[in-house]
């Protein structure tokens, strides 16, 4: 993320002219501005570039999907098509996340349709995880179930996803018997997974359930609890009137978390 760094080295290039015949120069340029968030510098690199690869546009729409800006990396994807670039299987991530932000579930289910086509999802565990997350962020969870059943390696980020759409429609006995299932085929849970399972446990009121979960975060996972878990449940006390409880609690909200 460091952006000033980053443009004295550009400033560098341009000086010595090794930008006009370079293009993984002018690729790493355009990654590294968007990684940055400084899209405008991103796409002003972009455009002149000599040759653009998929490479280039793959760094751009990722920079516009990852920074919110889900019609532009759309707009990105389209016009790549005319210029008749095939998208690689990061494209098709940064595609599938933007629909899922978007909750755009036709365009998803045409990328999805596109994958099954050229023979993808076999091979790319990234690519699955992708349709999981944006079938469940869009709402479509029967899709989900759909895909995750067909994954041939199911890991945490693949059960996170699909847990997390559970949340999403609040099938809450479904977050938490899928939870199990996972720790059953010996998966173990990362921060977002605990905090999806604490969110649920907060919008169902269960209080033994989400101390528990929030207690083994550290005790059984290593699992250091950040201000996103504390607040889930600050909320679960609060819910159910323990107000004193969620006044202690927010007291040991990590401030690292905000600065």
């Amino acid at each position: 993320g460091a952006a000033e760094t980053g443009k004295e080295i550009h400033a560098d290039i341009v000086k010595e002219g090794l930008l006009v015949h370079d293009s993984v120069l002018g690729n790493a340029l355009v990654d590294m501005y968007a990684k940055c968030g400084a899209l405008a510098m991103a796409q002003q690199v972009f455009d002149e570039i000599s040759i653009r690869d998929i490479v280039s546009w793959t760094s751009l729409i990722s920079g516009y999907g990852k920074h919110g800006h889900g019609e532009e990396t759309l707009s990105c994807f389209r016009r790549m098509q005319l210029e008749g670039l095939y998208p690689n299987t990061v494209t098709f991530a940064c595609l599938l996340q933007t629909c899922g932000r978007l909750g755009a579930v036709e365009k998803g289910k045409e990328i999805h349709a596109e994958l099954v086509k050229e023979g993808l999802l076999g091979q790319d565990t990234m690519l699955g995880n992708a349709l999981v997350d944006m079938y469940s962020k869009c709402g479509e969870i029967g899709k989900a179930e759909e895909v995750f059943h067909k994954l041939p390696i199911r890991g945490v980020v693949a059960w996170t996803a699909l847990i997390a759409g559970y949340s999403h429609v609040g099938r809450y006995d479904a977050v938490f018997n899928s939870f199990n299932k996972m720790i059953g085929e010996g998966v173990e849970p990362n921060a977002v997974t605990f905090s999806v399972v604490l969110n649920a446990c907060s919008h169902s009121g269960l209080l033994d359930m989400g101390q528990l979960y929030f207690e083994s975060m550290s005790k059984c996972y290593n699992i250091i609890p950040t201000s996103e878990h504390y607040t889930s449940m600050v909320d679960l006390f609060g819910r159910i009137g323990l107000f004193e409880h969620s006044i202690a609690l927010i007291e040991k909200i990590p401030t690292s978390d905000y600065l």
